[in-house]
Formats: structure tokens, sequence, C-alpha cells
């Protein structure tokens, strides 16, 4: 092997070796807060650090340690420095990337990508290549996951970062796999209704979500929620909302005032990645205490069946099916789902569990289905 990585082109982007040239974009990109915030570039990055990397990768690479490319793309007419993509050999062998800020949203890494994987795989015969990152990082993983990299799940306090343990995804793409994405990813829009707006759940919704959750008519029917639900919590039921909708399983709503934003409620709709019923799926909501009674939730409830029924070529979920599981003792939840619909199918014995400490219980499900309308 020598100090130098093979040039490889898709007629979009290059990969080549790194040179002097590109220092000050290096740094630019090095001081780019999202940069820092997932790697461990040094701060303040200075031009004598670049320059140290530049040599650094020589060095690994005489040492077969990995390869490391330059991503070099136009902008505006010129060619410029557009970030850096690794293979290191490990073991494990892994990949690494970076954009600059510049580059990003043009798909120019998914390229890279896709390039340096097929030289490691056919070149290096490479068994296999691990991917990974902090929990959150979906621009990340928006590349790995076009480049047909399967996803294992998230690790707590998996990854060293400035000299603590931060959370990590965890994926990985074998030779022979075709470099496009394995599952669907979910957008998650804006659907505005009369009182009611859909929208993503944000950082801006913690509060809200942990009070909502932890709201003892919430504990109860939902006995699975963290007891007592903290703030922390919702951070993470609102991260996982998004890797959901990534991984292709489920789109989760904040059911929203239109007049100031505040979350009233949630509404999901999940299993969308059930084989068994590859049309259907399922939905479910909640709402925050000063939200129930109003009709909000109904309405925002109505609002996602409606996307979760619009053709897939007109922006929906193209569903042909749903259901609904409630208790069947919470009367609020099944007011709603026959409000909007839904037919009463069955009533399961033992179906779930209800209630917290002596009040725990096994308890009986109401299932409802509602079928989409015909054209």
């Amino acid at each position: 092997m020598t100090d130098l990585p093979p040039v490889l082109s898709d007629g979009v982007v290059t990969l080549r070796p790194h040179h002097t040239d590109d220092v000050p974009d290096m740094v630019l990109t090095a001081e780019d807060p999202l940069f820092r915030q997932y790697t461990t570039v040094p701060v303040p990055y200075s031009a004598q650090a670049a320059l140290q990397r530049i040599e650094q990768v020589r060095v690994d690479m005489v040492e077969r340690k990995g390869v490391y490319w330059a991503i070099e793309a136009q902008d505006g007419g010129r060619v410029r420095f557009a970030g850096q993509v690794d293979v290191r050999m490990g073991p494990p062998p892994d990949v690494g990337y970076g954009l600059a800020p510049w580059a990003r949203g043009r798909g120019f890494m998914s390229r890279a990508l896709r390039l340096a994987a097929t030289w490691a795989f056919d070149e290096r015969e490479l068994p296999i290549l691990h991917w990974s990152t902090h929990a959150g990082n979906l621009a990340s993983w928006r590349v790995a996951h076009a480049c047909g990299f399967t996803f294992h799940g998230a690790r707590p306090l998996a990854l060293p970062h400035r000299g603590a343990l931060v959370d990590g995804w965890f994926a990985s793409l074998r030779p022979g796999t075709e470099m496009s994405p394995r599952t669907t990813w979910w957008d998650i829009p804006v659907i505005e209704g009369e009182r009611v707006r859909l929208r993503p759940l944000t950082e801006a919704d913690v509060r809200r979500i942990a009070e909502a959750c932890a709201d003892p008519a919430t504990q109860f029917y939902l006995a699975h929620l963290p007891s007592p639900y903290t703030e922390d919590d919702a951070r993470e039921f609102v991260e996982r909302s998004r890797l959901n909708a990534a991984l292709g399983t489920a789109v989760s709503w904040a059911v929203a005032d239109r007049a100031d934003d505040r979350l009233l409620a949630n509404v999901s709709v999940f299993r969308l990645d059930d084989v068994y019923q590859p049309a259907g799926a399922e939905i479910g909501y909640w709402a925050h205490p000063d939200a129930r009674g109003r009709g909000v939730v109904r309405e925002g409830a109505a609002l996602a069946v409606a996307h979760a029924f619009r053709p897939r070529a007109e922006g929906g979920l193209g569903r042909e099916r749903l259901q609904l599981g409630a208790s069947v003792g919470n009367t609020g939840s099944r007011g709603i789902a026959e409000k909007l619909g839904f037919t009463l199918l069955a009533v399961h014995h033992n179906d779930g569990v209800v209630g917290r400490g002596a009040e725990h219980r096994p308890d009986d499900g109401a299932w409802y289905e509602l079928l989409r309308p015909s054209p």
C-alpha cells in the first residue's frame, strides 16, 4: 500500500488524495458547529491542524491502517474540497465521513461513500463495513441509509467523545448489497387543520410531552411508560420519533395549537413496516391533560387518518387499512375512534396491562379497524 489513495470518480464527485490547497476549506469545515458536535476535531481548528491531518493520513496509509480520501466537487463552476471519507481497516473495518457545509444536501456524500465502499469490497476484499455515529445524527444516517446500510440499533454510552461517552447508532454494509435504501424514509409533513396543525416533534415540545406522559390518566392506560416520566424521557421520545420515520416504521406528529404552536397531543401511525400487512398500519394517540375534552385530539387524528390513506404518489402513506387498539375501559380513546368511523371488531381478553403499583392488572383490549374509502 502506498501513501496515496487511488483516485475514484463517478463524474460528479471525485475521491483523491488530500493536498495543501485543501487547508482553507478543511479549516472552514472543521469550524462548522455541526461538524464539531459529531466529530473529535480539535477546537479551535487551525491551518496547522489541517496540515497535521494531511500528514497523519499518509502515515496511516503506509501503516495499512486505512484509506483516506478528500472529496472534490463542483461549487458554482469551480472544483473545490467538499469533505472527506475514510475506510479504516480495523478490525473490524469501518467508514467515517464528513462534508463541508456548502456541499450538504446535494447528494455528494452518498456518491462518495458508494465509491469508497465499492473500492473497499472489490480491491481490499473487506467482508463488511461498519458505520456508527452519535444517536440523533440523522444527517449521517441519511447518507448510510441511502447507501444500503442495515441499521442494527442504538447502544447507550457506546461511543467516546471528547472525554465522555455518548449514545451511539450502529449499522453495516456487506459486499453484494445493493447500495440503495433498504427501507422507506417517511417524511413527517406539516398538515393544517381548522384548530390544530400536525407537525414534527421538536425540542420545544419536551416539557409538554413530559407533563402529558407523567399525568396519572396517561400513566394508567400506557403502563409501559417510564415512571416517573422525566424530560429526559421526553427527549428520547422526540429522538426516537425521528429515527422511526427514518427507519420506515412509524410517523409521529405533535398535534399543535394553530394559534401558539403549543403541543396539545401526539398522534402516530405505526407498524408501517409490517411485512404481513404491507398495506396496513396502526394508529394511536394521547393528549396533554389541558387538551382533553376539546375535540382537538379527534381533529388531529382525523388529519393523520387522511394522510395515512392518501396515495403515496400524492405524498401520503398509501395505506388501505388502519387498526386501533384501546383498553376496554378507556372511553375517551374509544370515543375518538368511533367518531372517526372506526368499526369495533372484537374484544381480546387479557390483551394488555393497565395501572401502576397496586392497580397494575391484566386488561381486555377493544380492537377497531377503518378501511380506506373508495375513490
